[in-house]
């Protein structure tokens, strides 16, 4: 057996240390997994990202699925226990380091076209990996992933409700999101403080409707949802001129009154493009 092997072997019957500060909450259930795995519709066929294996139980349950698996692991302490957890498991390459700063179009390169990134996101990082993968411009076809509940709430949520906001229009844009199943706390170590959610994004390969200026579209969702409470020809000053506004909300027979809560993500767009054509 290999040191680092034994080595990771006497640490594991010590108990693994998780690091608070790395948001780890491991979940060991292979029975759960696997079904989960099974949601996601992956294949032998199917190349795979996984985004912070850990201790590596998924990762198992990924390369025995996949036909090809990458594991982006930021924790070097872990590295050991996600190796001795899939050894002999040659479709899998593990990669150190963390994904938001890693040159990921080179990791992700032997995947090739059409790939999905499976994984357990630390929840304080979940935001940020999102609009990472989102705006990427890598070729990914799904993005499934366990997530705190209340932001597997905000992804799906419907205008006009309270977990609707940012994160929700722009998930909307990019995806069809479907809610495969809550994950207790407890079935988690250590638990977490809430509720988990396993979600699965299914990439647009076209926009729900044409836009025209992307970056515009991004800018006035922003700040119509930065004082989500005003007025968007309030909320929008600074980022689209209020005369311009005006006409667009006019041109749509959008009420000059209406909140930027109130508008569909292809409501958005619509005004977008409005905004632009001007």
């Amino acid at each position: 057996m290999k040191k680092s092997f034994a080595n990771a072997r006497r640490r594991e019957e010590g108990g693994v240390h998780y690091k608070h500060d790395l948001g780890q909450h491991f979940l060991y259930d292979e029975e759960l997994l696997r079904s989960l795995v099974a949601a996601t519709g992956v294949d032998k066929t199917d190349r795979v990202l996984e985004i912070g294996p850990g201790a590596g139980t998924l990762t198992k349950c990924l390369c025995e699925a996949a036909g090809q698996v990458i594991a982006v692991e930021v924790d070097h302490d872990v590295i050991p226990f996600l190796r001795m957890r899939t050894e002999g498991m040659d479709n899998l390459t593990i990669v150190e380091g963390d994904v938001r700063k890693i040159d990921l179009r080179s990791v992700c390169e032997p995947l090739g076209e059409g790939f999905c990134v499976i994984a357990n996101i630390p929840y304080n990082i979940t935001t940020p990996i999102f609009e990472m993968l989102w705006e990427s411009g890598l070729p990914i076809k799904q993005i499934s992933v366990m997530i705190q509940k209340e932001v597997a709430d905000k992804l799906m949520a419907a205008p006009s409700t309270d977990a609707y906001g940012i994160l929700s229009v722009h998930c909307q844009l990019k995806c069809v999101p479907t809610l495969v199943e809550i994950v207790p706390a407890e079935c988690f170590t250590p638990p977490p403080k809430v509720d988990s959610a396993f979600v699965r994004l299914d990439m647009r390969t076209e926009p729900i409707l044409p836009i025209k200026d992307e970056k515009l579209l991004m800018r006035m969702v922003k700040a119509g949802f930065g004082m989500r409470r005003k007025t968007l020809t309030n909320a929008l000053k600074g980022t689209v001129d209020t005369d311009v506004l005006r006409a667009a909300l006019d041109e749509l027979g959008i009420s000059q009154s209406i909140r930027g809560e109130a508008l569909s993500p292809e409501a958005w767009i619509r005004l977008s493009n409005a905004c632009a054509s001007a």
